[in-house]
C-alpha cells in the first residue's frame, strides 16, 4: 500500500473506537464453546469409566485364572476384522447344565491360524456365571488403567487449544488495534486457506501475519483489515473473525 492509501484508510465500522469494544460469539463460536464445555465435562467422566472398565476386566481375568472351570467348546466362526487395526477373531459355544453359552474373543495370530469352524476349543468359565468365559490356551486381555488417565488428556488438549483460540479472538476484537494490510500469498490446505499478509504499525514498521481464511478468501494484493495487539504486534489476525463479532 502507498503512503497515501494508508493515510486515507478507514477501519470498518465499530473498530475505530479506542475503548474496549463489546464482543459476542458467532454461531461457529458458540459451537466451539460448546465443544470445549463438552470436552471438559466429558473427559473426567470418560476417564473414570475407562479406569473402572480396566479394573473390571482385570478382576474377571483373575477370577477365571483362580476359579475357572474347564470345559470344551465348539468353534462356530473364525474371521479377521477389516478395520485399520486388523484383529484375528473367533466365536465359540459350549453347554453348562443343559444351557448353551457363547463367547467371542480376539486370538493371537499364531493360535488363530490353527483354528477351524467345528473344531474343539478348551475354555474356562466361572461357576454360576458361565457368561464370563475365555479360551484356556491364552489369557484374556484387560484394559490398562493408564488408558483411563491418558485418553481424557487427548480430549482436554484440543479443548485447551480451542479455548485459547476463542480467547485470543475475543481479546483481539475487543482490545486490538485496527490497521490496513495487504494479502501477500494464499496457501490451500485440507482445512481451508492460509492467508498471509503484511500490515503497518503506527510507527511505520511493517509486520507479517497469517490467518485461516474463509470460503471466499481475498486475492493476493487485496487490501484487508488486520487486528493486532499493540503490546505484541505478532499477535494479530485478519478481520472479520470466524468465532467472534462486535456486539452492536
Amino acid at each position: 500500500m502507498t503512503t497515501e492509501e494508508i493515510s486515507n484508510w478507514q477501519p470498518p465500522d465499530g473498530l475505530g473506537r479506542s475503548s474496549l469494544r463489546p464482543v459476542r460469539l458467532t454461531i461457529a463460536g458458540r459451537f466451539m464453546a460448546g465443544l470445549v464445555l463438552a470436552f471438559v465435562i466429558g473427559a473426567p467422566a470418560l476417564g473414570a469409566f475407562l479406569v473402572n472398565q480396566g479394573r473390571h476386566e482385570s478382576s474377571e481375568r483373575a477370577l477365571l485364572r483362580e476359579q475357572g472351570v474347564g470345559t470344551t467348546a465348539e468353534i462356530t466362526r473364525v474371521w479377521r476384522t477389516r478395520d485399520e487395526d486388523q484383529r484375528y477373531m473367533t466365536e465359540y459355544r459350549f453347554s453348562v447344565e443343559g444351557r448353551e453359552f457363547t463367547g467371542r474373543t480376539p486370538v493371537p495370530r499364531k493360535i488363530w491360524s490353527g483354528l477351524a469352524v467345528g473344531a474343539s476349543l478348551p475354555v474356562r468359565y466361572l461357576p454360576g456365571r458361565p457368561h464370563i468365559n475365555h479360551p484356556a490356551a491364552w489369557e484374556r486381555t484387560a484394559m490398562s488403567e493408564l488408558v483411563g488417565i491418558f485418553v481424557p488428556f487427548t480430549l482436554l488438549l484440543p479443548a485447551a487449544l480451542l479455548a485459547f483460540q476463542l480467547r485470543k479472538q475475543m481479546r483481539l476484537l475487543s482490545e486490538g488495534r485496527a490497521a490496513p494490510g495487504t494479502v501477500t500469498s494464499l496457501r490451500r490446505t485440507d482445512k481451508g486457506t492460509i492467508v498471509k499478509y503484511e500490515f503497518q504499525l503506527l510507527s511505520g514498521a511493517a509486520v507479517k501475519g497469517r490467518s485461516q481464511g474463509g470460503r471466499k478468501s481475498p486475492g493476493v494484493g487485496s487490501q484487508i483489515c488486520v487486528l493486532y495487539d499493540p503490546d505484541n504486534p505478532r499477535r494479530n489476525t485478519a478481520y472479520p473473525l470466524p468465532f467472534v463479532r462486535l456486539d452492536r
